[in-house]
């Protein structure tokens, strides 16, 4: 199902920036306020200026990102590879005390309608985010940030293990410390390998949804403009990152949910209402993660934090069915996901918080630090938090099968691929 090919990827120059930890962040959608102004100064080529452009007197932002690509490609502080290639993005980190290890290689996948089957989404897109990305795409006809895919199997991996053998061609870390090794791999042998043994495989988009689907618009505009006749039409493509599902590093987070403007709110009418679904059970609240973590299971079990170091486990009754109670659209794997149960019984039916209120940001906020979650309720921002264990990979597998997509933030991969390292200009 899915068609790859090699491209020649844009790297930044050593040797004109230096160090390359000073000049890649994390993909444009992670990146608050605080660590946007952070990488504008660690360095004056750093791929921020790229990704989130900013307006001056001369231009738009999206021209002024074209402007700043075109000077750097000129004055080689960016080149681009003089061959095909596919690029091994081996990442390594810490996770709660454990390393590990995790396999991805870029490349360029041939755009198809989510519809199809064979590029499945997991999320939906909303419309703000997806035309800021297809206006950069328009002024830089280019892909800077890569869309992180999955793909079923351990094939691929073991065909390249063999690579990591050899220096890597770049490495840099993130801030939180995790390395990122990229290799190039253009032996035509095992380009044609890797491309055979995913070829059956469907992708399902982990990190990136907004990117991919102003790809889509993009193509579409300029087969309107050229005709649909060259299926290797530059914009036929997309630059992807794929991992395995079942590559050991897939790590998936939890997103918390913090919820605030309830009329009529207390502690008291709140345990009341959630009673009559949950079995509640009184934690400290220093433990609250913890306990939710351990009682991870075949019921929705969340944390519920209220504030002043009141806290609770909350599990869902064995006598209620999640495909009876969660009123939204979708097959019953959706439904069961503890991510449904959250947002269709207890927000939705429960506090009356639906899905437009939850897009508004006026009701929920999320976060992935129940430590300052906690502060935000003890200190009146917020009303309660909703502790959350993470998304199963096979239950994402599940619901994309069913062609379904999650809610919002159900998901977060970690670590974040690394923009800057490998990118992508048309042709």
């Amino acid at each position: 199902m899915a068609d790859i090919k090699p491209f020649r990827g844009v790297f930044y120059n050593q040797e004109v920036v230096g160090d390359l930890s000073a000049v890649v962040a994390p993909p444009y959608d992670v990146i608050s306020p605080e660590d946007e102004e952070y990488y504008r100064h660690a360095h004056p080529n750093n791929v921020i200026r790229l990704i989130l452009p900013t307006e001056d007197s001369i231009g738009d932002k999206y021209y002024n990102a074209a402007e700043i690509l075109r000077k750097w490609l000129a004055t080689g502080v960016l080149v681009r590879d003089n061959q095909d290639c596919l690029y091994l993005c081996v990442q390594e980190f810490i996770f709660r005390g454990e390393w590990k290890r995790r396999f991805g290689f870029t490349c360029l996948v041939r755009l198809e309608e989510f519809g199809s089957g064979k590029v499945r989404p997991h999320e939906n897109t909303l419309p703000k985010p997806l035309e800021d990305r297809l206006n950069l795409m328009r002024a830089t006809r280019s892909n800077f940030d890569s869309v992180f895919g999955l793909y079923a199997g351990r094939t691929i991996p073991e065909m390249l293990v063999s690579f990591v053998a050899a220096p890597p061609d770049a490495s840099t870390t993130d801030r939180d410390g995790a390395w990122c090794h990229v290799w190039r791999m253009s032996d035509s042998h095992v380009i044609q390998n890797v491309a055979e043994a995913i070829r059956d495989e469907p992708l399902i988009i982990a990190d990136g949804h907004h990117r991919y689907s102003a790809a889509l618009a993009y193509r579409d505009e300029m087969r309107a403009i050229h005709g649909a006749h060259d299926p290797e039409a530059p914009w036929e493509y997309v630059m992807m990152t794929l991992v395995s599902f079942d590559d050991p590093g897939l790590v998936v987070l939890p997103t918390h949910r913090l919820v605030r403007n309830i009329a009529d709110f207390s502690p008291a009418r709140i345990t009341a209402q959630i009673g009559e679904f949950f079995e509640l059970k009184e934690t400290p609240a220093a433990q609250l993660e913890k306990e939710v973590a351990s009682a991870n299971g075949t019921r929705a079990t969340f944390g519920l934090y209220l504030g002043n170091g009141i806290s609770y486990v909350m599990r869902l009754k064995p006598t209620i069915a999640p495909e009876n109670m969660v009123e939204i659209p979708g097959s019953d794997a959706l439904k069961r996901l503890d991510v449904s149960v959250l947002h269709g019984l207890i927000l939705d039916k429960l506090l009356g918080i639906g899905a437009q209120q939850v897009a508004s940001g006026n009701n929920v906020g999320f976060t992935r630090d129940v430590e300052t979650a906690m502060h935000c309720v003890d200190n009146g921002e917020y009303q309660m938090l909703l502790v959350m264990n993470p998304t199963k990979v096979d239950q994402i597998m599940a619901v994309t099968s069913m062609g379904d997509r999650l809610p919002q933030k159900s998901t977060f991969f970690y670590p974040k691929l690394l923009t800057g390292l490998v990118m992508r200009v048309m042709d």
